[in-house]
């Protein structure tokens, strides 16, 4: 069996820590930075810097930006009531990537029903709880104000869309700016 002097695990000690203290010291530095960065990953767009389609009528010097990040823009103010927070909305839309690629035309199933949107089987109109965290942020916010008769146009930064995953059914790519146009029909208590 070996023996270890004292001054031979002093040195084993020494070296282990010119090892790992190095380390340890940067780790408060690298955790405190926050960036996880993914090559791969090109992060959320710069919206003001986006090229929209042409077909979408797109300007963002005629929108409103809200402090929430979302632009909105009336194409037509409505008449009607107001439609607020917890307040039931029965609207049409649609929904594009700010290429003009539709990702959703406001078509569901007959059969889908969920406490958020969905087509209504007894009259075939959207219906959506304004304000149930059902559907994407950006419905909540974009939909909120608007008038029966109305029409607006909503651009949805990723973070207020389906953010950096994208949606589930692969429609919709991660970090996608969406564009959707809403048609108010009727607001519900």
């Amino acid at each position: 069996m070996k023996r270890f002097t004292s001054s031979a695990v002093n040195e084993g000690r020494r070296r282990l820590r010119s090892l790992f203290l190095p380390g340890v010291a940067t780790l408060p530095v690298v955790a405190g930075c926050g960036v996880e960065s993914d090559p791969l990953d090109p992060g959320p767009p710069d919206i003001e810097s986006l090229v929209f389609a042409a077909s979408l009528g797109v300007d963002l010097s005629e929108m409103t930006l809200l402090p929430s990040g979302l632009y909105i823009r009336d194409l037509t103010v409505g008449e009607g009531a107001s439609v607020g927070q917890q307040q039931g909305a029965r609207f049409n839309y649609q929904g594009w990537l700010h290429d003009g690629t539709p990702v959703d035309g406001g078509e569901y199933p007959i059969d889908q029903f969920s406490p958020g949107a969905f087509i209504s089987p007894f009259d075939g109109e959207v219906y959506y709880l304004v304000g149930s965290g059902q559907t994407i942020a950006g419905w909540d916010i974009g939909l909120e104000g608007m008038r029966v008769g109305g029409a607006r146009q909503i651009v949805v930064p990723p973070r207020l869309g389906f953010g950096a995953a994208g949606s589930l059914d692969g429609r919709v790519p991660g970090n996608a700016v969406l564009v959707y146009r809403f048609e108010l029909l009727a607001v519900e208590p």
